[in-house]
């Protein structure tokens, strides 16, 4: 029997043997290559699970890898902490052994400020580990060297911080600050030779500039050049640094969220304003203990004096004696919504209350002006709420209730829906002397010839000192006396030019060493920077660096899937800030200057107490600084 066969038939059958062809091949691969498929679709139903397994083993491989380089890291980084304990350690051990011997003798001096340096240097090495790339030690920088010292040598180093002039900073603000104050931030900046400031048209810009720090002005004028903060100088409504002197008008200082009044006929008596020796101004009240209520962190205005007006915070109170600084919270903005014609918001003119429409919002804008060189808070409420007010100031203006503007004020301008003021801005004062006159208290100190006892010259031979920052070849200090004021029997300059000296005095104000650099009998002069130049400008920025260069921002490992950590070690750590800030105070200044260490024998408690707290915080006695932060080398 035949068959006729189709075409669907046959088709069929080349189908079936090319499936068995193909299912043998795949056989003989299997059995060649010892596995099922060389590829996943050959094992779709198994793909998933060997895809999914494929992806958690190189997750965990790639996990590994990331804790193995953490793990590297960190091991590197305990090395490099025995090895900076160590380091500081022995110097530690010779900072001991130079203070129970000589420590004015030069070999000796000039020997452990080489190990101060040295070890400064030694540092800055440890802490600029390198592990794959990244530094340890910068933060979140992990592309920046962490330290970047200013010199590489003890005489480079001793060229820029000189510890008279310049001085390496002793607080950790002013050690570690890195900034730029821009023309845009200040507005304008009045340099003033006659107080030795540099006052910004913006009132709080200055602020963050910590006092040590050693700032650089570019674009100015005639003031390209660095400055050292040595205090901030509070300002007067005028724009003027506080200076000594005695209210002789009517004055009101008034206080609190009301605010309270107390006023120079009735309550306080005659205000006295006085330097500290730290630069900051006080004031004592004629009437004892009437300015009791101002206390640390009290904010209040004085309006009415001649030369004191300005909004102020207090930094202190003893015994009655207020010290005090710029209220820069005055130079913020704020918005109220009044809930009554005396609330929140309570304004009264020339006495009398001048109320607010309900319901009405109230803004204060602080705004600095390059017209008034000043900084302008406009109040504005709604329409005629300050009708009463003049248009061209002069008024009274007392505020209560506000967050950051309770005071009384002068009004330099006013409309019918706003009123205008001035308030007063900080300033950096750059000189070394703060401006004084008819100091009776004053010895200056200086070594005779060698072997013979210190010289000394008092009130008795130069009547009273006025001390200004002005002067011809340095910061001048003028005798009453005449001139034989600063001379000897003979007629001879005493102390003479190129003579270090040592001014002490009952109030410790303009206290230091310095060095002579003029005698003219009627005055003598000592070495500092160049007198800045008179100028107002607004081109001008301020820079500040520090040698720390890294962040403090912490970088984030993932452990595993579930399990993350922070991981951040710097070297700006306080640990090593106070090891560096130690270090910096015995290495500064050359043997034999107003500057050296020689000189300035109280730097060696101050650094043998922060190379102590380095090591073991809190460490024994009294922080030469104020309060330290807590943290040593062992806890990094």
């Amino acid at each position: 029997m035949s068959r006729i066969g189709t075409l669907g038939a046959n088709t069929a059958y080349v189908d079936r043997i090319l499936d068995i062809q193909n299912r043998m091949n795949d056989k003989q691969i299997q059995m060649s290559s010892n596995v099922v498929s060389e590829h996943y679709s050959g094992i779709a139903a198994q793909a998933n699970t060997v895809l999914n397994f494929e992806t958690e083993s190189a997750a965990a491989t790639q996990f590994i890898s990331g804790n193995n380089t953490v793990d590297l890291r960190l091991q590197n980084a305990s090395k490099t902490m025995d090895s900076v304990k160590a380091s500081l350690t022995t110097f530690n051990k010779n900072l001991t052994t130079f203070f129970q011997g000589d420590t004015t003798n030069q070999a000796k001096v000039e020997q452990i400020q080489t190990f101060a340096m040295q070890t400064m240097l030694d540092l800055q090495s440890y802490l600029s580990l390198n592990v794959n790339g990244q530094y340890v030690f910068s933060g979140g920088r992990v592309d920046s060297e962490p330290v970047n010292l200013p010199a590489s040598t003890l005489a480079g180093f001793q060229a820029i911080y000189d510890g008279s002039n310049t001085t390496w900073p002793t607080s950790r603000a002013a050690q570690l600050l890195q900034t730029t104050v821009t023309r845009q931030d200040s507005s304008k900046l009045t340099f003033t030779p006659a107080t030795g400031t540099i006052r910004a048209a913006s009132a709080a810009s200055l602020t963050p500039l910590a006092t040590g720090t050693v700032v650089a002005v570019s674009n100015s004028v005639s003031n390209n050049q660095s400055y050292q903060v040595h205090s901030h100088a509070a300002t007067n409504v005028a724009g003027a640094a506080l200076g000594e002197g005695t209210t002789a008008t009517a004055t009101t200082i008034s206080y609190g969220t009301t605010p309270t009044n107390l006023t120079s006929g009735v309550d306080t008596g005659a205000l006295t304003f006085a330097f500290k020796a730290n630069g900051n101004m006080t004031i004592t009240p004629a009437t004892a203990n009437s300015l009791s209520n101002l206390t640390a962190g009290v904010t209040f205005t004085i309006n009415g004096s001649t030369s004191w007006d300005g909004a102020y915070k207090v930094v202190g109170n003893v015994n009655g004696v207020v010290e005090i600084a710029t209220d820069t919270d005055q130079a913020k903005s704020e918005v109220s919504t009044q809930t009554a014609a005396a609330a929140p918001v309570a304004i009264t003119l020339n006495g009398v209350a001048n109320p607010l429409t309900v319901g009405s919002t109230v803004t204060m804008t602080a705004t600095p002006s390059a017209a008034s060189n000043m900084t302008l808070v406009t109040i504005a409420g709604a329409a005629g709420d300050f009708a009463g007010f003049a248009a061209l100031g002069g008024d009274t203006l007392k505020i209560g209730g506000s967050a950051d503007h309770n005071g009384t004020f002068t009004t330099v301008s006013a409309t019918g829906n706003s009123v205008t003021f001035a308030i007063n801005s900080d300033a950096l004062r750059v000189s070394k002397f703060l401006p004084q006159t008819g100091r009776n208290d004053v010895t200056l100190s200086f070594d005779g010839a060698i072997g013979t006892p210190a010289k000394t010259v008092t009130n008795a031979a130069y009547g009273t000192l006025t001390f200004s920052p002005v002067g011809t070849t340095g910061e001048r200090i003028t005798a009453s006396g005449g001139v034989t004021s600063f001379q000897d029997g003979l007629g001879n300059p005493y102390p003479a030019v190129g003579k270090v000296v040592t001014l002490t005095s009952t109030s410790g104000v303009n206290d230091a060493v310095y060095k002579i650099t003029a005698n003219t009998g009627t005055y003598i002069e000592v070495e500092s920077i160049p007198t800045m130049a008179a100028e107002t400008v607004a081109t001008a920025d301020i820079g500040v660096s520090s040698w720390y260069k890294g962040d403090t921002l912490q970088v984030r490992h993932r452990v595993d899937q579930d399990r993350q950590v922070d991981v951040g070690v710097y070297a700006s750590d306080t640990a090593f800030e106070k090891a560096f800030r130690a270090l910096g105070l015995i290495a500064q200044g050359s043997y034999g200057t107003a500057g050296g260490l020689d000189q300035n024998q109280l730097r060696i408690n101050q650094a043998m107490y922060l190379l102590n707290d380095s090591l073991q915080s809190p460490a024994a006695g009294t922080p030469p600084f104020g309060t330290e932060l807590r943290g040593d080398i062992t806890s990094v």
